[in-house]
């Protein structure tokens, strides 16, 4: 933890410039405008219009949906179960659309909950079993023809198939898989009116690496017969401890393997992203640091179940009274919303450049506007020292050498259910500077906490 608060600044020569404890701003490159990168979720959108006030969208920047009706018990439990149980999903799916769509989000289909594979049981038939496609062809066209009925194409995502390395959501083999991606592909490609809907893959659970035949086999197939998706989406949900689990690491496997089988470059959709131990304001801030600077898409993890997993925005919303009665609409913040509140509120101008510490524990996002730079600071659950120097200060007008005055916030809290209704005032230090560059240190004493540091230009 720090002094003064939580919070000191010491001088910069009492920590050495070191890569592996040291992020970096860069004030002299802009990045272009904030896109908020990181401001999605799946599921935790109530499937009752308006249950959530406007403004918890609103304030954090609402970006991006995903769902499909999961974990619905009978008499909504999926295509697999009848045209009935079909429906149940298909209108749980429309509510989450038509809520996504209010506030400009775009939304992520996910077909394979409409199918109703978390109800699928020994004697389930898969998708393509015997090389027989009929019912789900019949399912494809079917949920076409009702998302254009409802005017539910606008903005819409179609994910052929969620999580297929995974032992929850596919029990075929792996080419019956990529069958279905490349069939899926085509159908959808066949229909005029979905020329401007999107598809993304191959949405595994594991990241991209060339020892990965799930990977190697999808891509050398897709590479020849013009099925290539418009996202590549994959998720990012491994252990913190996996340093091989990270976007850092990932964007460059997945371009390896690109030019490996000659495949073009597409938007990154990361559609699942942190552990459920990671859902804490540091987490947070790290997360949104990393997806900024590699402008990848990110939708929260969603770790809840039953009908919580459609509430609570995937944790960033509690309730004062039991925040797993479901129908109940008394929310307030968890600790992680502050975090995505100000980057969405305060963090407002332009991107600036970054790099987070080669540990690749403490990561950094940060904006310049009109009067003020802002840092947003999060370690990834750890403890430890680390510092950030910021480089060029006369590129937002300010002498080479001086001193500055640093107002700090700090984002507190440990629990998914618990309230935090705004980030701490941790004090303001001036903190002296020479040779056109700043560096403080921070000294992180508990895992959760993530900061936030604003200086004026």
């Amino acid at each position: 933890m720090f002094t003064t608060g939580l919070l000191s600044f010491l001088a910069a020569a009492s920590l050495a410039r070191a890569d592996d404890i040291t992020a970096t701003v860069n004030l002299a490159v802009s990045r272009g405008s904030p896109y908020h990168w990181a401001s999605g979720f799946i599921y935790g959108i109530p499937d009752t219009p308006d249950q959530v006030p406007d403004h918890w969208y609103t304030d954090m920047g609402f970006r991006y949906a995903r769902a499909g009706g999961a974990q619905l018990d009978a008499p909504d439990r999926g295509w697999i179960w009848g045209l009935d149980e079909y429906y149940g999903r298909l209108n749980s799916t429309l509510s989450n659309y038509e809520t996504s769509r209010k506030y400009g989000a775009a939304f992520i289909l996910l077909p394979h909950d409409i199918w109703g594979t978390d109800h699928a049981n020994s004697s389930t038939v898969w998708p393509g079993d015997d090389d027989d496609w009929t019912n789900y062809d019949l399912f494809v066209h079917t949920l076409m023809s009702d998302l254009k009925s409802n005017n539910a194409l606008e903005g819409l995502v179609w994910d052929i198939w969620n999580e297929p390395d995974g032992t929850s959501f596919w029990a075929r083999s792996q080419q019956q898989w990529i069958d279905l991606y490349i069939r899926t592909n085509n159908i959808l490609r066949e229909d005029s009116d979905f020329d401007n809907v999107l598809i993304s893959g191959p949405t595994l659970a594991n990241m991209p690496q060339d020892t990965d035949t799930w990977w190697t086999n999808w891509l050398s197939q897709i590479a020849g017969n013009d099925t290539v998706p418009d996202q590549y989406a994959y998720h990012l949900e491994g252990s913190p401890d996996d340093w091989i689990d990270d976007l850092q690491n990932t964007n460059i496997t997945l371009a390896a393997l690109l030019k490996t089988y000659g495949l073009p470059e597409r938007q990154i959709n990361i559609n699942e992203y942190a552990t459920l131990a990671e859902q804490i304001p540091a987490g947070a801030a790290w997360w949104i640091s990393r997806l900024e600077r590699y402008d990848a898409y990110g939708l929260r993890g969603n770790w809840q179940s039953d009908c919580v997993l459609h509430d609570l925005f995937a944790n960033l919303l509690t309730k004062t009274s039991d925040p797993t009665a479901c129908a109940d609409t008394d929310y307030v913040g968890a600790p992680e919303y502050q975090v995505y509140k100000y980057y969405n509120l305060n963090m407002t101008g332009e991107r600036l450049n970054t790099t987070g510490t080669g540990d690749r524990l403490m990561d950094v996002y940060a904006t310049v506007d009109s009067d003020k730079v802002r840092i947003l600071c999060g370690a990834r659950i750890t403890e430890g020292t680390w510092q950030i120097t910021v480089d060029n200060m006369d590129a937002v007008g300010l002498p080479s050498e001086g001193t500055v005055d640093i107002q700090t916030w700090g984002f507190a809290g440990t629990s998914v259910w618990e309230e935090v209704d705004a980030p701490s005032d941790r004090g303001i230090v001036s903190h002296t500077y020479t040779g056109n560059s700043l560096t403080f240190p921070i000294y992180q004493t508990d895992t959760s906490t993530a900061w936030a540091f604003e200086f004026a230009r």
